[in-house]
């Protein structure tokens, strides 16, 4: 019983990985994260509480997912962030809760920026290629990044890390 247990633990892990990655397809392809995504990972989360092999304190990482969410929605208002983005930051903020936050921001953070410079990049080689040609030539500053390829990747990270227990039991 336990073993099929946490076989299904491993199984939502595994299902938020599978979204976090449709999410980053998504993000970098048309820039936007459908809702379905994050309404699904918010779904699975209660079956990940339900088929943890230990104790996990769920109203902690309810709070993590409103403070996110209200936070985002400060930037968003700002046209600071994208709602997609803030919403799918929040969900996977839920999964990380709090003693995985810091771990869940870092990762993004660094991604963000490595998204980030790609993107300006691209947009140089696309201004240098079309120098002459009747395309103008974009600002840097003003390219949109495709930032929930890096909230994935910092959630992946973080539902790697959240799958060590139950994979390499001490």
């Amino acid at each position: 019983m336990l073993m099929m247990m946490a076989a299904f633990h491993i199984a939502m892990l595994l299902g938020a990985a599978a979204l976090l990655v449709w999410a980053a397809v998504g993000d970098s392809l048309y820039y936007r994260i459908p809702n379905k995504i994050s309404v699904t990972m918010l779904a699975l989360f209660p079956l990940f509480i339900v088929t943890a092999p230990h104790e996990i304190d769920w109203k902690q990482h309810l709070m993590v997912f409103v403070l996110i969410l209200s936070a985002g929605f400060v930037m968003f208002m700002g046209n600071l962030a994208g709602a997609g983005d803030v919403k799918l930051l929040a969900v996977t903020g839920l999964w990380a809760g709090p003693h995985q936050l810091a771990v869940l921001l870092a990762g993004t953070a660094v991604a963000g920026g490595i998204v980030a410079l790609g993107m300006a990049v691209l947009t140089l080689i696309r201004n240098r290629r079309s120098t002459g040609r009747n395309f103008p030539a974009l600002p840097v500053a003003k390219v949109p990044i495709p930032y929930g390829m890096a909230i994935a990747a910092g959630g992946l990270n973080i539902l790697y890390r959240l799958s060590q227990p139950i994979l390499f039991p001490s």
